[in-house]
């Protein structure tokens, strides 16, 4: 029997260029090209699909001093390949890329012994979400996605009872698990009306100025007023130490404008964004946005954050000062957005109900939200 590598091992594996194995994925050439396994350093990873080996074992070479993991979209053809080159260094991905895409990786941003801040790293899609509350009291999830035992998992951990669900924006890369999780827990779902005025489900209205309380900590919504990405992007602060933007701003660059069609006004939105809401805030406020590029811009303790004042001074797009040059520096690297995104959309409105394969063919590759190179 082969063995197996669970996502959760491989995730850790792939932060550090000493414990990185050697990747051989099996699945179609085009699969591969819209989504593979990455890390925070070059992951070394050949795509050669199964029927190779289902034609003759002998063209596959692999390293023999190094693991080795086999991939494929669902763990079976995958494990199927790794029994043939019968080589002890070579385990099967448990799952493949539909368990890759669902796997959180939760790393603490804060933690005070009472109150506790943790994003959760969607390592498939480049994303992130929070929980944000406080032991034996209350907890929020921010953006969640992908895997709701997670969330529930560290609200059992915390002895905290999940009372509100936010999401910072209406999500186009990636189906929000906003009203999952409201129907398991009864907690409140919030989202701006700006993004969910035409939804075909219940929400509360984020306004500007509101306070959540969990235990001491304060969870102020700054603006519903920071557009750009969206009409309704939301930023939060926690804890005033940390500002969860959702996609305005990255820790690199911001989001795209164009997702709804209204790409120049939304462009100087968002300028207005960075320069009339984001720049008077205390710029030691760190900022932990729902995406990143690649996992190279992690921090030492593998968490993606950046303090504001560095952002609003030294990032290339950011800083731009003259709202001509930014809406025109914006609009010139858009890129295509992908097709699919408006669909997305629309599940995320609650106006269309995917089956389970349909919603994970929906969530295929990367987050394509930030603006092109």
């Amino acid at each position: 029997m082969i063995s197996s590598m669970t996502t959760n091992e491989l995730a850790a594996r792939i932060e550090d260029p000493a414990e990185a194995p050697y990747i051989l994925d099996v699945r179609a050439p085009d699969a591969f090209d819209r989504w593979k396994i990455e890390g925070k350093v070059p992951v070394e990873t050949v795509n050669i699909p199964y029927w190779t080996a289902l034609e003759d074992i002998s063209k596959i070479s692999v390293p023999k001093d190094r693991d080795v993991v086999v991939v494929c979209a669902h763990g079976g053809s995958s494990e199927m390949v790794a029994e043939m080159l019968e080589l002890p260094n070579v385990v099967n991905l448990a799952g493949g890329m539909d368990a890759w895409a669902a796997t959180l990786v939760p790393r603490t941003i804060l933690d005070d012994g009472t109150h506790f801040v943790i994003q959760f790293d969607r390592t498939a899609k480049a994303c992130l979400s929070y929980a944000v509350g406080a032991r034996g009291h209350e907890m929020a999830v921010i953006d969640g996605a992908a895997n709701m035992e997670a969330y529930l998992k560290v609200a059992a951990d915390m002895d905290a009872t999940l009372t509100h669900i936010f999401d910072t924006h209406l999500h186009a890369d990636h189906i929000s698990l906003g009203r999952d999780l409201r129907e398991h827990t009864s907690a409140t779902y919030h989202i701006a009306e700006g993004d969910a005025e035409s939804a075909a489900f219940v929400y509360e209205t984020l306004v500007d100025g509101q306070t959540f309380t969990f235990g001491e900590v304060e969870l102020v919504v700054r603006s519903v007023a920071t557009p750009g990405h969206t009409p309704g992007s939301t930023s939060l602060e926690v804890a005033g130490k940390f500002l969860m933007t959702g996609d305005a701003v990255f820790v690199t660059g911001v989001g795209r404008p164009d997702l709804g069609g209204e790409t120049e006004p939304w462009a100087r939105d968002l300028f207005h964004t960075i320069h009339d809401k984001l720049s008077p805030l205390d710029h030691d406020l760190e900022i932990c946005p729902a995406h990143y590029t690649s996992r190279s811009e992690s921090n030492a303790d593998g968490t993606i954050r950046r303090r504001l004042g560095d952002l609003l001074e030294f990032d290339p797009v950011v800083s731009i000062e003259d709202e001509e040059a930014f809406v025109e520096h914006v609009v010139s690297h858009l890129g295509t957005p992908p097709a699919i995104y408006a669909d997305i959309r629309k599940v995320n409105l609650g106006r269309v109900t995917p089956t389970e394969q349909e919603a994970k063919e929906l969530e295929v590759g990367r987050n394509e939200c930030a603006l092109s190179k």
